[in-house]
């Protein structure tokens, strides 16, 4: 029966864990999260602190799930796990009552669940605690000294990893704008064919498409175009809208043979230092033989550059839109064809002789390359963190 509680707290543990480690990986979507609960429940004078609260909570949600796998302060962590999960089940009751609008955010951008899925969840996460804890009070026993050294290592790689996802972009990208996503305009344009990598396992083939990539066993082949319908016949591209000084639609500059997109959600924020840097890698995308775009918020009153090359291709759109495009604030986003190849954070550009290899490569093998790199790092570290806690 102790055997079956403990599995039970792991569980629970386990899923705090997730939720945290997903919504660390995606600080700028937590923080857009907090302000929308924010916004509903009347505490907007608390918004220009949601950055931050959306990075603690996430960081409480890991160390607490790894506390509770590793066994470590139980009694603590029995009052801790009781509160955060009584307080989201009242929360998620009365969003779903009265029918709020946002999504949850329980699990970042990674996973959406509606306000009464995320009350059932809470619900099961409820009965779990029951079974590893109650009555609240009684001994739960003592774990072996070396869970506290397996709780410390978690601890401090879910803080690291955090620290890492606040001065990048997430290692997975899970909006509505990642890498592989097709673009189209305003008018809807968008491009009939989809292009899969095949590649061969023991005398077979399969199709993998950049959302999808193969893992090591496989061997590639050649590339193949298909319909559209092949991933998805109801699936039209994405919208990326944006406009000129005189509010003249220009989305379909998006739509060319090889772009690089600079976003800025917050151009005001851009300093000198970084504008410069911006010039520099505008001119080099220019020089290797990109087109170069840069999107701000604003208007063209409130947002000027003293950058000729940046002002003569600069263009206005949406602040979340340019959030979901790129979460760092002067990013930027390759785009081949209309399909989205590529992302970088602000401060790790590609320098000219990067772009020059950009260039020369195929941009479907590139993307699903960059998003294999993702996908294995991230679930490097859940393997990395699970094995720790609970292995050693």
């Amino acid at each position: 029966m102790n055997g079956f509680k403990r599995i039970c707290a792991v569980i629970a543990g386990a899923v705090l864990f997730i939720s945290g480690g997903l919504k660390l990986m995606d600080p700028l979507g937590a923080s857009l999260v907090v302000q929308e609960y924010l916004k509903f429940f009347h505490l907007n004078f608390l918004s220009f602190a949601s950055a931050v609260i959306g990075v603690v909570l996430a960081l409480f949600e890991g160390v607490l799930g790894a506390a509770l796998i590793t066994g470590v302060w139980r009694r603590f962590c029995a009052i801790a796990s009781l509160c955060l999960f009584g307080v989201f089940t009242i929360i998620t009751a009365v969003l779903w009552i009265a029918g709020a609008s946002f999504d949850c955010g329980c699990f970042g951008e990674a996973l959406h669940l509606e306000h009464w899925q995320s009350f059932v969840k809470n619900i099961a996460l409820l009965i779990l605690w029951c079974i590893a804890f109650a009555p609240l009070g009684k001994d739960y026993g003592r774990p072996q000294k070396v869970k506290y050294a397996s709780f410390a290592i978690a601890s401090v790689s879910i803080a690291l990893f955090g620290l890492y996802s606040i001065l990048s972009i997430p290692m997975v990208d899970f909006t509505n704008l990642k890498p592989g996503t097709e673009l189209s305009g305003a008018d809807g344009e968008n491009f009939d064919d989809i292009t899969a990598a095949i590649y061969e396992k023991n005398g077979r083939e399969g199709a993998f498409t950049p959302d999808c990539p193969p893992d090591s066993t496989w061997t590639f082949v050649r590339y193949q175009n298909y319909g559209r319908g092949f991933v998805d016949d109801q699936a039209p591209g994405q919208p990326l809208s944006f406009c000129d000084a005189f509010g003249n639609y220009a989305d379909s500059l998006a739509l060319g043979d090889k772009v690089m997109i600079i976003s800025s959600w917050n151009p005001q924020a851009l300093s000198e230092r970084r504008t410069d840097t911006l010039e520099k890698f505008a001119l080099s995308a220019e020089k290797a033989g990109f087109a170069v775009l840069f999107l701000v918020s604003g208007t063209p009153e409130t947002v000027k550059t003293s950058s000729p090359s940046l002002a003569a291709a600069t263009y206005f759109a949406d602040r979340r839109l340019l959030m979901t495009l790129n979460r760092s604030n002067g990013g930027v986003t390759y785009v081949s064809g209309g399909l989205i190849t590529a992302k970088w954070p602000a401060g790790s550009l590609p320098d000219a002789s990067e772009l020059g290899s950009v260039w020369k490569k195929d941009p479907v093998e590139y993307l699903m390359r960059r998003s294999s790199k993702g996908k294995v790092r991230f679930q490097g570290f859940l393997l990395y963190t699970f094995a720790v806690m609970l292995l050693l």
